[in-house]
């Protein structure tokens, strides 16, 4: 009966759902949360064949989490990586895979633009999550293709009762930040919720300022400057018990600079190190839920997003100056140079239906479709796109109960995208074998593919010994294909004792691999390519032990993974050229660590709360390219091996009950051991994308909040 009654109450997750918080329930509780990304229906994690990771909106908030990107941290086998020296973009890694292979989700749509994807996993602010579910590699058709390495699905909080609350944090981190203002943030939240809970309301804003820092003295930030407002809300309406709609509204504008110092109050073409991104983004949804009868569901959503930039990138290092007594005078100099324009339309539409013709049987079915319309000019590199992607995709989906002990889930989608000749068919499946209440394994397999369109990385210009980097399709660029297989199984020990296991492995033909192509006639300007390398594959295993008791439980996560060409591909340098740019080959893939820890503490105390997280980054191979300081002519291509980075961050907090609320004072240290890459590029010739190590140097925060 349990697969009927949750059918017949929360088919969809726009009905009643229940976020979990191990804050705040049983030890027992905490380890059964509910989900729904895997298949698209609320049930208890123990239930659903597809393997999903939990991460509660309520633990965001004890560790001073700011942002999306800080927040996916808290799982296992997740890595933010650091991309630049001079902005601090940053990306997720899953699998090992970097964030083009990762579906980003929002209440289950993927309103997450390619232009978006370059700074918007930090403008996110983690105060609007109740819940993030994680799904690694596929096995589930609900989904796009281009989903790989899995699926980040950030579901929205509920209100239960009319409330509200203020959130206060104040930072300070190590480095020179040359007097600039420090950094904080700043949050308010009101839910208004009807008396006869049909109407609910939620309405934000907040503001989160991270001050520049120059650590290793060289005149150049390597913490960028990001000042960021962002707003929304979200309503929900139940005219009868049966139907829902909501609405989300979000905005977020975000003024982001590095570079020069020197140059910090000037315009950012006049620094001999710039980059400035002004960006605004705005997304809007529309969904409608509906329960039709005991055994029909249906969803129907329309989601549009728009994101919009202005840019600098480079500085007089690169791009000359117009001034006679400047080393890097040039009389060509326009005062527009470097500076350019993008913008990014996606529009979505979603529809599925779910038909349960018995407790042993569901069928989902649906089709999506999403239109993208990019527009981007960067003169400065010589960069003008007006380019539009679509995809048509349907999808069937069968869930088959045949007792207590099993639970098959598999189907198939069918894309007609709009950059490939004839429809890609990507069959999935997913398996629960539960011979009792304390041992579940789990299977699944997959097939995706990326198509070759624009990616967010391309939509990033690097600075290198003084030239511009910049990234292009091949014009015969065919698609990326991909397999992936994992076996997952989970113990439940006692009440209080969990081990759990991962072993995955992808099989990637085709492979999108990124070359060196410059062209002699653009001297300031270093093309790359993207093409088809050999295939590829990743592979490796994860294991997840943890304690749960009702006042403090503890994680300990350990992912060993391996990311390999079947041959070597050329990472940098041009084996037929210049011989000081020597040809660097590398067989696996680079800037990706084969080995992960994650620990996990918290403790609920009588007079106060507590946590540690403390995480383990291995070493990994990363490109350098080395320039003449003076000059910037290159010297030669190598390739580093980082060391290992132990990041942990700490804190204390205590609720103080108040007369009309509740008032809770936090403390803590962020990075407490100050790791940080100690072998940063200096000067105005740098090599922005040496990077590898923590995004911070050790932050102190103290937090006030106080709920009404």
């Amino acid at each position: 009966m349990w697969m009927k009654r949750i059918f017949m109450r929360t088919l969809f997750y726009g009905k009643s759902v229940v976020i979990c918080s191990v804050t705040d329930i049983s030890a027992q509780d905490a380890l059964n949360p509910l989900v729904v990304t895997g298949s698209q229906v609320i049930e208890p994690l123990r239930d659903t064949p597809v393997r999903t990771e939990v991460i509660d909106g309520q633990y965001l908030s004890r560790t001073g989490t700011r942002s999306l990107a800080e927040a996916v941290e808290y799982s296992p086998g997740l890595r933010v990586s650091t991309d630049c020296q001079n902005c601090s973009v940053q990306s997720i890694q899953m699998l090992g895979l970097p964030q083009q292979y990762i579906g980003i989700l929002s209440d289950g749509l993927p309103n997450f633009s390619t232009l978006a994807g370059v700074y918007g996993i930090e403008q996110i602010p983690a105060g609007t999550i109740g819940q993030i579910e994680i799904v690694k590699g596929g096995g589930s058709v609900l989904y796009g293709p281009g989903a790989v390495a899995g699926v980040i699905n950030l579901i929205p909080r509920e209100p239960t009762q009319t409330s509200g609350h203020i959130d206060m944090r104040f930072l300070g981190s190590r480095g020179d930040n040359f007097g600039q203002e420090p950094g904080g943030s700043f949050f308010g939240l009101y839910d208004f919720v009807s008396k006869d809970e049909r109407f609910k309301l939620s309405m934000y804003g907040g503001f989160d300022r991270i001050d520049p820092i120059d650590r290793d003295g060289d005149g150049f930030t390597d913490v960028s400057k990001r000042d960021l407002w962002s707003g929304g809300l979200r309503a929900l309406w139940r005219p009868v018990i049966d139907h829902t709609f909501t609405l989300d509204l979000f905005a977020s504008d975000e003024d982001r600079r590095g570079g020069d110092i020197l140059a910090w109050d000037l315009q950012p073409n006049e620094g001999r190190i710039s980059e400035e991104i002004l960006s605004r983004r705005y997304v809007s949804t529309l969904k409608w839920q509906a329960d039709w009868s005991e055994h029909w569901s249906s969803r129907l959503a329309y989601s549009y997003s728009r994101t919009e930039r202005e840019s600098y990138y480079g500085g007089t290092g690169a791009l000359g100056s117009p001034d006679l007594a400047s080393p890097f005078f040039d009389a060509s100099w326009t005062s527009d140079r470097g500076f350019g324009t993008t913008t990014d339309d996606l529009h979505f539409l979603d529809t599925l239906f779910a038909y349960q013709p018995s407790e042993e049987h569901r069928i989902s079915f649906g089709g999506s479709f999403s239109r993208e319309n990019l527009t981007d000019a960067q003169p400065s590199v010589n960069r003008t796109l007006d380019e539009t992607f679509r995809n048509l995709g349907f999808f069937v989906q069968h869930r088959w109960k045949p007792n207590d002990i099993w639970t098959f889930e598999y189907g198939v989608r069918s894309d007609f995208n709009s950059e490939l000749d004839d429809p890609i068919f990507s069959p999935r499946a997913a398996i629960l074998w539960s011979p009792n209440n304390d041992l579940r394994v789990r299977g699944a397999i997959s097939t995706g593919f990326r198509a070759p369109e624009l990616f967010d990385e391309d939509l990033h210009i690097s600075n290198v010994g003084g030239e511009l980097q910049t990234t292009f399709n091949d014009p015969s660029l065919e698609e990326e294909n991909s397999v992936t297989l994992s076996v997952s199984p989970e113990w439940q020990i006692n009440e209080s004792w969990r081990l759990e296991m991962n072993a995955f492995h992808t099989w990637l033909d085709d492979t999108f691999v990124v070359e060196p192509n410059d062209d002699p006639l653009t001297p300031r300007v270093t093309e790359f390519i993207r093409t088809n390398g050999e295939s590829s594959r990743v592979y490796g295993a994860e294991l997840n032990l943890g304690y749960f008791r009702d006042d403090w439980n503890i994680q300990f996560s350990w992912v060993q993974q391996r990311l390999e060409y079947d041959n070597p591909q050329l990472v940098l340098g041009d084996p037929n050229g210049d011989p000081a740019d020597n040809p660097i080959f590398s067989s696996t893939y680079v800037r990706t660590p084969e080995s992960l820890a994650l620990l996990r503490f918290t403790h609920n105390g009588d007079w106060f709360d507590s946590y540690v997280t403390a995480k383990a980054t291995g070493p990994m191979n990363v490109p350098r390219i080395s320039s003449d300081p003076a000059t910037g002519d290159l010297i030669g291509n190598k390739m580093e091996r980082s060391p290992w980075f132990f990041n942990i961050d700490v804190g204390i907090s205590r609720k103080f009950e108040m007369t009309d609320g509740d008032l809770t004072v936090s403390v803590g240290v962020k990075n407490l051991f100050d790791e940080f890459q100690n072998d940063l590029e200096t000067g105005v010739f740098r090599d922005s994308d040496y990077v590898y190590g923590p995004a911070f140097s050790r932050t102190y925060y103290a937090g006030l909040r106080y709920d009404f």
